[in-house]
């Protein structure tokens, strides 16, 4: 059953610590039915471990726009005064006395919820056990699939044609050696179009589907529910924001928000070089006579052109060429809210676009709005509250454009046909 916080919230945790049922029987009226209840090896069910739940960290996403995406993470610390929890101790209600072992063990599936909406899913990393004299705990350490394909080499060279991105994904996830689950996938069609590259044995499948997300600049990492996802290139987005948040008046609100103004990503000679090609250069020199010159470097691009390599130094010079200020981390404690904003702010994903409203009581001007992209997703939960903190991208939205709108129908830099 779920565990209900302070606040009426309501955490559960399902942990797939148990043992194979349904396996296919030979014989058997129900289980020995082909495509009927039984499976070959069996199936996992998620054992709800939410009543010994002390407290629950979770992490996904990457520290800025210019990183790579990491493993999302969550950390479960959870009551073990009985020792169930415990790999070695045979009186657990995860002991498997036939195979003579524990089902607290690593690569099991893990899933945080919060009512009906998924935090987190991934798999068993590390099992930490802390014994002390007033409370025993276990610290489950899960992994999201992205810990698979960082273990997963091709098994030979292979040499996929010049193709978009998106179906450049598909191409490596449809290996046989790779075979990634179909039914765990969100893959968009990219903008971006791949030179036919050898893939060398034993490339490193992650390693790889970085590589083809830097090349389309978009977005590679697991959602909330477990899916692998790849977005089309980030540049321009368009609007509206869906969700909008506020320090004070009607909107979701945030309790605090933290503002960096500095050379973090400031860049004004960007220098793209794609496989076998020249460097692409593109230079803002007022930027540079204004700041000195800072230097990004792309190298080895899997771009089928110089163009596309020149195209993506100009675009990125647009985004990096001035220092921005922006707001960088957002909190919020949603069991504060009611469920529907509860349930609002749960199902924000890496990606999703945001308003955010800054109002302040004394200077000009008296309120800042800005459009802002969720770059990272941090919960912190415990018994009496439910924290969650947003990482953010400054992004530029245009609106579609729609006729007869007062607002979307007027021809300029903020209205665009899609």
């Amino acid at each position: 059953m779920p565990s209900t916080l302070v606040s009426g919230e309501q955490i559960t945790v399902l942990m797939e610590l148990g043992f194979p049922v349904n396996k296919f029987t030979l014989n058997d009226p129900v289980l020995g039915v082909l495509d009927g209840e039984g499976r070959l090896d069996g199936t996992l069910l998620g054992d709800d471990v939410s009543p010994y739940i002390q407290q629950i960290n979770i992490t996904r996403g990457r520290s800025s726009q210019l990183d790579e995406f990491s493993a999302g993470r969550t950390t479960i610390i959870l009551n073990n005064n009985d020792r169930r929890f415990d790999p070695i101790n045979e009186s657990s209600p995860y002991w498997d006395p036939t195979a003579n072992r524990s089902g607290v063990t690593p690569r099991r599936k893990v899933t945080v919820r919060s009512g009906t909406t998924d935090l987190f899913v991934g798999r068993i990393a590390d099992i930490n056990l802390v014994y002390n004299y007033n409370l025993s705990t276990v610290e489950i350490i899960a992994l999201d699939d992205f810990v698979l394909l960082a273990n997963t080499f091709t098994a030979a060279a292979v040499t996929p044609v010049q193709e978009l991105s998106g179906t450049r994904v598909e191409y490596l996830l449809d290996l046989p050696e790779i075979d990634y689950p179909a039914d765990s996938r969100d893959i968009q069609t990219g903008v971006t179009t791949l030179g036919a590259y050898q893939i060398p044995a034993n490339t490193n499948a992650l390693a790889y589907l970085q590589q083809i997300a830097e090349a389309e600049r978009g977005l590679l990492f697991v959602s909330a529910d477990g899916k692998l996802t790849f977005t089309d290139r980030i540049g321009t987005e368009f609007g509206p924001s869906v969700y909008q948040f506020t320090d004070s008046g009607p909107g979701l609100k945030y309790t605090t928000l933290d503002i960096i103004y500095g050379q973090e990503l400031l860049y004004n000679r960007i220098q793209v070089t794609r496989v076998g090609g020249t460097i692409q250069t593109a230079n803002d020199l007022a930027s540079q006579a204004e700041f000195l010159v800072s230097t990004y470097a792309l190298d080895n691009m899997l771009f089928a052109t110089d163009t596309q390599a020149l195209d993506l130094a100009n675009l990125l010079l647009a985004q990096f060429a001035q220092p921005e200020y922006r707001f960088d981390n957002m909190r919020t404690v949603v069991s504060n809210m009611g469920s529907v904003d509860r349930n609002t702010v749960l199902g924000i994903e890496i990606g999703d676009l945001i308003d955010i409203t800054r109002t302040y009581t004394t200077g000009t001007p008296a309120s800042v709005t800005q459009p802002y992209a969720v770059e990272r997703i941090y919960h912190f939960i415990n018994n009496s509250a439910h924290t969650v903190e947003f990482g953010l991208r400054f992004t530029d939205v245009v609106y579609p454009f729609t006729l007869d709108d007062d607002v979307y129908g007027l021809l300029d830099a903020g209205n665009a046909v899609t």
